[in-house]
């Protein structure tokens, strides 16, 4: 039998066919908020990725600005492969491929934004004693300048879309959905 169809095709008149039929239409919905919320962080980390692919060494300027990484290998091999990595991130969640992998990354990676961006609204708070809300900066995602509560906000939706996606127990619309 198919999964877009697990009720029976003749009625057995004790309910059972009206219960399932509302659990498929229930399933219908949250399948569709998951595939609303794949598209919207694939949108957001294929372009950020693109406008950070190629230019890594502007891109390198903006992860030292944070302070987390000094000039050296390192920082240079970052400024490379994490534009990289939200791509392919993206293109997965697109083309449903490696669903719960990429969210996964986009877990981890939306976690260290996180706290590299409060880190960061920290020390600019603390070095020019300017607020909270009104601390203003270019964090390096490739959107441009932003104030930091904003960013903070963004990141977090991010960081629930992508926890949702990977906590959803199916996903419609998949290239493999027996490994998925």
């Amino acid at each position: 039998m198919s999964p877009f169809f697990d009720w029976p095709l003749q009625a057995s008149g004790d309910g059972t066919e009206e219960r399932r039929r509302e659990r498929f239409e229930r399933m219908k919905t949250k399948d569709y908020i998951i595939i609303a919320a794949r598209v919207a962080l694939a949108a957001v980390f294929i372009y950020a990725a693109l406008q950070k692919i190629g230019k890594p060494l502007a891109f390198a300027d903006e992860i030292r600005m944070y302070h987390i990484l000094d000039i050296g290998t390192p920082l240079y091999i970052m400024a490379i492969v994490l534009p990289w990595v939200e791509l392919i991130t993206g293109l997965c969640l697109l083309a449903g491929f490696f669903i719960r992998g990429s969210c996964l990354l986009l877990v981890a990676l939306n976690t260290v934004f996180i706290i590299a961006v409060a880190l960061r609204t920290h020390g600019i708070m603390a070095d020019e004693g300017i607020p909270f809300f009104k601390v203003y900066f270019d964090c390096g995602c490739g959107f441009g300048a932003t104030f930091a509560w904003r960013k903070l906000a963004e990141d977090s939706l991010f960081l629930a879309l992508s926890l949702a996606i990977l906590l959803a127990p199916t996903h419609r619309f998949v290239l493999n959905p027996w490994r998925d």
